[in-house]
């Protein structure tokens, strides 16, 4: 071979490796994109280290590639008979991506989530002294299923609303005086001064699209319900607020609904008549807080959107039922947000909040680092900032207040989610606010129930905050050991009474 056979040849050489190189980065280049482009376009986008390997092939991507209008996923498996054609109507009814760029995707996350995520710290917790703790079993003869809790002080009594559809009304003192069949699972109580109960009913517990939940008045003593608001879709939480300054109360209404759902305004019109108002079309919604937010002295509304595209949303009252919505803090849609709740962290005059994430029930089942409790700052311009993060495999409800009146704020949280095979107890944990930091406590009577929902209020009228846990006993994910133990101990609730009095 002469010289300028050899040029030639290593040339070729050269430029076939050249070529070959400059494929596989925009390859690379060309996945990343795609990604972006498509898993973005409805939520924050996922990065791959969120879940690992198995997890995206065999569960996450599969429903994306239907959400994109691809035959990845056998839907009729996975979804109610009866919501089958509200599922249908947010599918593409064509592809909206090409094959070989869905290819590209899966390829991007397969090669760049991790075999498996890390683990949570198993930390050995002290037993909080703040609170003195007791069990209390409201029904002998079934196994807890408790979906609403809400100590009313005013009137020294408790409510517990059960998933079977019974509304109970207990003493300060846990005696039962009555209870009254609501016929689906209670999920949110209002009282007011005149005695008057406002119920939400969530129509179906489980995942679902039907417009069954409802908003009743309760008269214990005719034995009675009257029907405020009807054709909700799993409706969570409501608020009430004159929202026009016309002097009746509005609801707000949180129909987190399934695959469709709604934030909802009824415009109260007089004589029990409301007109509906569609604040925002994404199922979802978990809790709203209602208050002057923005400082001109309109009543704005704060929410936490827990569905695909998760998120702290304030709507901004601009009159006449209109509001500005903007998001304060999304999160990326695996997160499983779960609640929030809303105070002066800094003492600085202006509102943040705590959220939790852990809601671990969906398409990605397994223990995930990022799962825990955050607080968010406010800068006094509502742009937040997340200043702590304490990680709590599946958190699931927050409250935050004083609960050891040394003026700070201090946060309790509980989880239906734990790691049941190694800290069980963590299933409930106290925070303390020492002022340099959140300081964890927890208590041994933690893994006498799977909770489910928590209040936070002065139970015994003495002047300070109570909690109260109540329990929903699902076996899924839980070992049969821990699950036959809460069934021999049948505790209802977790009664954390404050010793600060």
């Amino acid at each position: 071979m002469n010289k300028l056979s050899r040029w030639l040849f290593y040339s070729l050489y050269v430029i076939i490796f050249l070529s070959v190189f400059a494929s596989c980065e925009n390859t690379e280049e060309r996945e990343v994109r795609l990604a972006k482009q498509y898993c973005s376009s409805c939520h924050l986008f996922p990065e791959p280290g969120l879940l690992d390997k198995k997890t995206w092939m065999n569960s996450v991507l599969p429903r994306m590639g239907l959400q994109l209008g691809l035959n990845t996923f056998d839907y009729q498996s996975d979804v109610p008979v009866k919501d089958i054609l509200t599922f249908l109507s947010t599918i593409p009814p064509a592809p909206v991506i090409k094959e070989d760029e869905w290819k590209s995707i899966k390829s991007y996350y397969v090669k760049n989530a991790p075999e498996s995520l890390s683990t949570q710290p198993n930390e050995k917790l002290e037993e909080t002294t703040q609170f003195e703790t007791s069990k209390f079993r409201l029904n002998k003869n079934e196994q807890p299923l408790i979906t609403l809790l809400h100590a009313d002080t005013k009137s020294s009594r408790v409510y517990v609303g059960t998933r079977t559809g019974w509304l109970y009304q207990l003493t300060n003192q846990f005696e039962v005086l009555d209870s009254i069949y609501t016929y689906s699972a209670p999920s949110h109580i209002k009282t007011d001064k005149d005695g008057i109960i406002e119920v939400l009913l969530m129509g179906i517990m489980d995942p679902n699209d039907q417009p069954a939940g409802t908003l009743v008045q309760v008269d214990y003593k005719n034995r009675k319900m009257n029907l405020l608001i009807d054709s909700l879709k799993r409706p969570v939480h409501f608020e009430k607020a004159d929202l026009n300054a016309d002097g009746l109360d509005d609801y707000i209404i949180c129909a987190f609904g399934n695959i469709t759902g709604a934030l909802l305004v009824y415009e109260n019109q007089g004589n029990q008549r409301f007109k509906k108002r569609i604040l925002n079309a994404q199922p979802g919604t978990r809790k709203v807080f209602v208050r002057d937010f923005t400082g001109d002295g309109k009543p704005d509304i704060v929410a936490l959107l827990a569905q695909a595209d998760e998120k702290v949303m304030l709507f901004t009252n601009e009159g006449d039922f209109k509001f500005k919505p903007s998001n304060l803090v999304r999160f990326p849609s695996v997160y499983g947000s779960s609640d929030f709740d809303i105070a002066d962290f800094n003492h600085d005059g202006h509102f943040d909040f705590v959220t939790t994430q852990g809601d671990n029930a969906d398409f990605s089942i397994i223990l995930k680092p990022y799962h825990g409790v955050r607080v968010f700052l406010n800068d006094g311009k509502n742009n937040f900032s997340q200043s702590w993060f304490y990680p709590m495999h599946g958190a699931s409800e927050v409250k935050a207040a004083d609960f050891d009146g040394d003026g700070d704020t201090d946060i309790a949280a509980i989880t239906f989610f734990p790691d049941f095979t190694k800290e069980p107890r963590n299933s409930f944990l106290y925070f303390e606010n020492t002022g340099k930091e959140f300081k964890p406590f927890t208590t041994s009577l933690a893994n006498s129930g799977r909770w489910l929902v928590m209040d936070a209020s002065d139970i015994d009228n003495d002047g300070d905050k109570d909690l109260l846990l109540g329990a929903l006993n699902f076996k899924p994910l839980v070992p049969d050991s821990i699950f036959n133990d809460w069934n021999a101990q049948g505790a209802s609730l977790l009664i954390l009474r404050n010793r600060l009095q």
